[in-house]
């Protein structure tokens, strides 16, 4: 059953076929040309893109995953919503390897809010916890507190080396260092440690309630860049862009959200950032073209 949210608060790879034997007519036998490195080439022009596109990169050059399970709490509509859009963002999280805690007393690190007035609620949340809006400069934050898209996300990152613990990034104060002697990886890694996700009620009301989840669980997932014009990439995060037409958005997460969040936790979390995006398209490449 569909349920509408109420305000309350590719192409086939072409296999080449063997050579044919000459016929009995001394007809030269004929050699049928796939396409499989075309697309392949074509598939990793398209992981490329989504991934410089798509990817936010830390203050150290990585692109944030959790290592913690996440306890995701959402609020502003009745509780059987709440709570259905809350599991189905545990649900996907868990499908591409990221662990969760569904304790009803878990401590949330992704929360999200269905308000009329997402403005004021992050500049409410921002006063309670200046963390809560992410890495900035002071520059910036005018910009970084901004709503600018109907659903909206802000996120705290860490910088971690080895079993140490985990230093929230802050402008500032200086990250954690890694160590030496290895091109591969400095023992450090870009962590999640905080989701803050706001929906403009005013705005989605009318949208189905599993195709909202879905947008959500990418954005709960996923450090992501707020959209500036309609991605030319099928993605969910289409979904509530303002910027694209009804057939460009859809319902659900497509094979290259998919892709991407199975790259994201399936890359080393040590790895040097251009290492890790290389990692990041091949992985991508591969899932795309079914390997």
């Amino acid at each position: 059953m569909k349920h509408t949210l109420s305000v309350a608060f590719g192409a086939l790879l072409a296999v080449p076929l063997a050579a044919q034997p000459a016929g009995e007519n001394g007809d030269p036998p004929i050699t049928v040309v796939g396409e499989r490195e075309a697309d392949e080439a074509q598939l990793r022009r398209e992981a490329t893109r989504f991934v410089d596109s798509h990817g936010v990169r830390t203050r150290i050059g990585q692109f944030a995953r959790w290592h913690e399970p996440i306890c995701v709490r959402t609020a502003g509509l009745p509780l059987e919503l709440n709570a259905r859009i809350s599991n189905r963002i545990m649900d996907i999280a868990e499908s591409v390897g990221v662990a969760t805690n569904r304790a009803d007393l878990c401590r949330p690190n992704v929360r999200i809010g269905f308000t009329s007035e997402p403005q004021a609620m992050v500049e409410l949340a921002a006063r309670r916890n200046p963390l809560v809006i992410g890495f900035h400069y002071a520059s910036q934050r005018g910009r970084v507190m901004r709503v600018r898209q109907p659903v909206q996300a802000w996120y705290v990152t860490t910088t971690g080396a080895g079993g140490a613990t985990a230093t929230i990034d802050q402008a500032g104060v200086r990250a954690s260092g890694g160590s030496a002697g290895s091109r591969l990886s400095a023992g450090i890694s870009s962590g999640l440690a905080h989701v803050l996700i706001l929906a403009d009620t005013r705005l989605v009301q009318g949208e189905e309630v599993d195709a909202i989840a879905e947008l959500l669980a990418f954005l709960a997932l996923a450090q992501t860049p707020v959209a500036e014009a309609c991605d030319d990439t099928d993605t969910i995060l289409n979904l509530m862009n303002p910027a694209c037409p009804p057939s460009r958005r859809p319902v659900a997460l497509t094979r290259f959200d998919i892709a991407y969040l199975r790259a994201l936790y399936g890359v080393n979390p040590e790895w040097g950032p251009q290492l890790q995006r290389g990692t990041l398209v091949q992985h991508m490449t591969n899932t795309l073209g079914g390997r």
